[in-house]
């Protein structure tokens, strides 16, 4: 994995973790990494009170816009979803240009 990618996915889940810590009230997070094709994926899912995506900006210090901007510097998605009382799923999809096999 390059370490631009690397380190990015590691600083996403740090605050993702951070965040299921200081919000969710979970007693369970999942987090998965994995190698699809030419992509590696990462989900973070904790089945805490999850939250509403429409209120987000009331709550100041999720983060979740900082790691959307992390991903995009390497080019990579990234996705929450989530529901109130449903827990949250984060999930970042990054490329491994390059990398052999």
């Amino acid at each position: 994995v390059p370490a631009d990618v690397a380190l990015c996915l590691y600083r996403v889940a740090q605050e993702a973790l951070r965040n299921v810590a200081k919000h969710a009230a979970a007693a369970e997070v999942v987090v998965t990494l994995d190698v699809v094709e030419s992509e590696v994926v990462m989900r973070i899912e904790d089945f805490g009170i999850g939250f509403d995506r429409e209120n987000e900006r009331s709550q100041p210090g999720l983060g979740l816009s900082s790691m959307a901007e992390r991903v995009a510097l390497i080019e990579g998605q990234f996705s929450v979803t989530t529901a109130v009382g449903r827990g949250t799923s984060v999930d970042v999809r990054a490329p491994l240009k390059g990398c052999p096999r």
